[in-house]
């Protein structure tokens, strides 16, 4: 009885350590999911369309690394490829000193560090094969001024939108990467100038449809000329199948005699 009641309290131990570290990690996820998803309000949000705004009629253009989400088609590993690229323009983009827009991009700064200060960051780092990988997706874009801030707005709410799903970006992106991305890569460009491109491939289409059209007239004309020849051809030919008499055929007239063309016999009467 002993032993059974010495059995009997080693597994209630072992029970209730399991349940209380089950609690724990329950209560430690709970709390890291408040936390990223605490980390980008709508304030931040309304601050970077702001922030945009005023850039709308400079007329520089401004060229960087980012990553195509329309290519790449996947959301989670679109976030994982381009974050870090994010800190790069982020710290890059500057204004003018205590100046409102300075302030502004100083408050997206410390909501973008946040996202990755916690002992558990927000957005998993990707390990060395998927970093490799994820290079081999980075594009250059070549944009305004506005156009960056706002594709930097959209970002932060993608991310926003993952964080509010509980992600937790472990989701291994390496055959995306590799499906995707290897291969040659090709100048990156606005959306604006993206929407633009069907556009300009249709206007370059259109000297073609004029020659192919041109191709296809000249044909039918030239058909039609040599069906009209060939009808002119049975109309000339049909007089001499029913007896008539070829007046360029003199010659040959004497030597038949009198069956040469009945006008001529009648004319020499």
């Amino acid at each position: 009885m002993p032993r059974l009641g010495a059995k009997v309290c080693l597994l209630r131990c072992t029970l209730l350590s399991s349940l209380l570290l089950l609690l724990v990690c329950s209560i430690h996820e709970t709390e890291q999911n408040s936390y990223c998803q605490q980390i980008i309000t709508e304030k931040h949000l309304a601050e970077l369309e702001e922030l945009a705004d005023t850039q709308m009629q400079h007329p520089g253009r401004i060229s960087f690394k980012f990553i195509n989400k329309m290519e790449l088609n996947d959301s989670v590993c679109y976030v994982k490829a381009a974050f870090p690229l994010l800190g790069k323009i982020l710290e890059r983009t500057e204004f003018k000193e205590n100046s409102s827009n300075a302030k502004k991009m100083q408050m997206v700064r410390r909501m973008y560090s946040h996202i990755d200060e916690n002992v558990d960051p927000c957005i998993r780092e990707e390990d060395d094969e998927e970093r490799k990988l994820s290079q081999m997706c980075f594009e250059e874009f070549t944009t305004s001024p506005y156009e960056m801030l706002v594709l930097v707005k959209q970002f932060f709410q993608d991310i926003n939108q993952l964080l509010q799903n509980q992600e937790t970006f472990e989701k291994d992106c390496s055959q995306v990467y590799r499906r995707t991305c290897l291969g040659p890569r090709k100048a990156g460009s606005s959306p604006e100038q993206r929407r633009k491109e069907p556009a300009v491939r249709e206007g370059r289409q259109e000297p073609l449809i004029y020659i192919m059209v041109a191709s296809v007239v000249a044909i039918l004309l030239a058909m039609g000329g040599l069906l009209f020849y060939k009808y002119k051809s049975r109309v000339l030919e049909r007089p001499l199948e029913d007896g008539g008499c070829d007046p360029e055929e003199p010659e040959r007239r004497v030597l038949q005699g009198a069956r040469g063309c009945p006008e001529l016999e009648t004319q020499d009467l």
